[in-house]
């Protein structure tokens, strides 16, 4: 019987792997596309006519949307010390707990997407910029798809914590 659940456990932890991966790849892609076609700085509207979602380019040396930039020279170690957690608890999750999984998988790309960033050019790059006119969000910060798939993985594993029963082990 325990047996039957180890190729369970396996799909599911390589299922979390090939997400990582796969948004590890997407947001590097991503990175290298627009920093090649938009000079630092610019702006381009996604939708013409249209300004409330633009394209950038921005360096950021800080962690997500610019915050402790003063700390820029430790930053690459500890994104990478965020990662070695996430696997270790991408490896220690029961198999049955998908939400979970996907969401330290996402976690775990796009933390790999900015460890990338961080020790091969010393900043993160961004570029997506939405702009909604709403004083509480303006300026909204700068971001890239490894930021959004952290932060859906942190509302992921909130929502797990919250609605997942637990699993007998």
């Amino acid at each position: 019987m325990a047996s039957e659940g180890r190729p369970a456990a396996l799909r599911g932890r390589l299922l979390a792997f090939g997400l990582a991966l796969l948004i590890a790849v997407v947001d590097l892609w991503s990175k290298q596309a627009v920093f090649a076609s938009v000079a630092e700085g610019e702006r381009r509207p996604v939708f013409e006519g249209h300004d409330w979602l633009m394209v950038t380019a921005v360096r950021n040396p800080g962690v997500m949307w610019g915050a402790l930039p003063q700390a820029a020279h430790m930053l690459p170690w500890l994104r990478a010390a965020a990662a070695v957690v996430v696997i270790v608890m991408l490896c220690g999750t029961h198999p049955r707990a998908r939400t979970t999984l996907v969401a330290l998988g996402l976690v775990l790309g796009g933390a790999v997407g900015n460890v990338y960033d961080g020790f091969m050019l010393g900043s993160v790059r961004d570029f997506v910029l939405v702009d909604l006119n709403i004083p509480v969000f303006d300026p909204f910060p700068v971001f890239n798809v490894a930021d959004s798939a952290i932060c859906v993985g942190v509302a992921l594993l909130a929502l797990g914590m919250l609605f997942e029963r637990p699993h007998p082990a």
